[in-house]
């Protein structure tokens, strides 16, 4: 075990100068996994203008301090809206339809209302200016979504170009998803990183599972050696993988703490993957350098134990990463 490269190791060496990619401007619509080049903030205020909350009557509440059924105050014209309608200049309230009564003129005020009442002011869902999310960040679609509600038309944008060159079309796709590959395949030569099936069988990374997958530099491009099984697999897209390409595109990513259920028993000298469930307000851990497809289907979640590690006891805090991809 003495002959193997720690994980970090591994990582330290591959990714030693590597740069974030060229960032690219994007219509928010199809930015979905990408990493933010630049803060994503709102254009303008939003709602650009007051904007009624319900249907009604906009009304100035002031005008109707007094108004009840036995002193109904008149509105004269008065302006039907209905939500999402602008708030007509000089209005600062909607009176809902069983606050009025119809008279020979039209309709009475047979209440009075609060100012801002059944309405939202220009600038409610966010100001000018205000970030909706960080450079750095993954963009879920529903980020995407958020921001184009906003008006945000397109945004900065990094995308590292990855070729899944794997022979089993089952384990690429599967390999796709972890590191949220998206889009047309990329041609190896034109990649920045490329997963390929690990020549040398002989185990090398500390790494469990996964001791025959490795990280390196060649030429421009990262060649991340995958395992033939789809166990190792998924710990090399995971534990070097996922790190190479926030390494490519300046992606920032945030833990979920949560205490473990139940100890966790991990190798000394090795780095275990540990797939986690969410159970309650706690993780539900698996075995320590343990894949199965059923774990992998029911998992929510992973950490990397570090070799300096010999397990957690049950209640410990772990940060976990999510096995979605992009998250939320």
């Amino acid at each position: 075990m003495s002959s193997l490269v720690p994980l970090d190791d591994c990582l330290a060496q591959a990714l030693a100068g590597v740069v974030p990619v060229a960032p690219e401007r994007v219509p928010l619509a199809v930015a979905r996994g990408g990493v933010l080049a630049e803060d994503l903030g709102f254009p303008r205020d939003t709602p650009p203008v007051a904007e009624a909350l319900r249907a009604g009557f906009a009304v100035t509440a002031l005008d109707l301090t007094g108004a009840s059924a036995g002193l109904p105050i008149p509105l004269g014209a008065a302006v039907p809206v209905l939500p999402g309608d602008p708030m007509p200049p000089g209005t600062d309230a909607v009176l809902p339809p069983d606050g009025v009564e119809p008279i020979p003129t039209g309709v009475a005020a047979v209440r009075p209302i609060a100012p801002g009442e059944g309405m939202r002011r220009a600038g409610h869902d966010g100001r000018a200016g205000v970030v909706l999310a960080p450079m750095g960040t993954i963009l879920s679609d529903r980020l995407c979504r958020v921001g184009q509600l906003a008006g945000i038309g397109e945004c900065g944008l990094r995308r590292a170009r990855v070729a899944v060159d794997l022979p089993d079309p089952a384990q690429a796709g599967l390999a796709r998803a972890l590191l949220g590959v998206f889009g047309d395949p990329v041609a190896p030569d034109a990649a920045d990183m490329v997963l390929r099936p690990s020549s040398d069988q002989a185990p090398r990374l500390a790494l469990a599972p996964g001791d025959t997958a490795w990280l390196a530099r060649e030429g421009a491009a990262l060649i991340l050696s995958v395992p033939r099984r789809f166990d190792g697999m998924v710990a090399a897209c995971l534990a070097l993988g996922r790190p190479a390409l926030d390494a490519l595109t300046g992606a920032t990513r945030s833990p979920e703490t949560r205490a473990l259920t139940r100890k966790v028993a991990s190798g000394l000298g090795l780095s275990d993957l540990v797939l986690l469930r969410r159970s309650g307000d706690g993780w539900g851990p698996g075995p320590a350098g343990s894949v199965t497809l059923a774990a992998l289907a029911a998992a929510d979640a992973f950490a990397i134990l570090p070799p300096g590690s010999e397990g957690l006891p049950a209640g410990a805090m772990l940060a976990a990463f999510s096995l979605s991809f992009p998250p939320g």
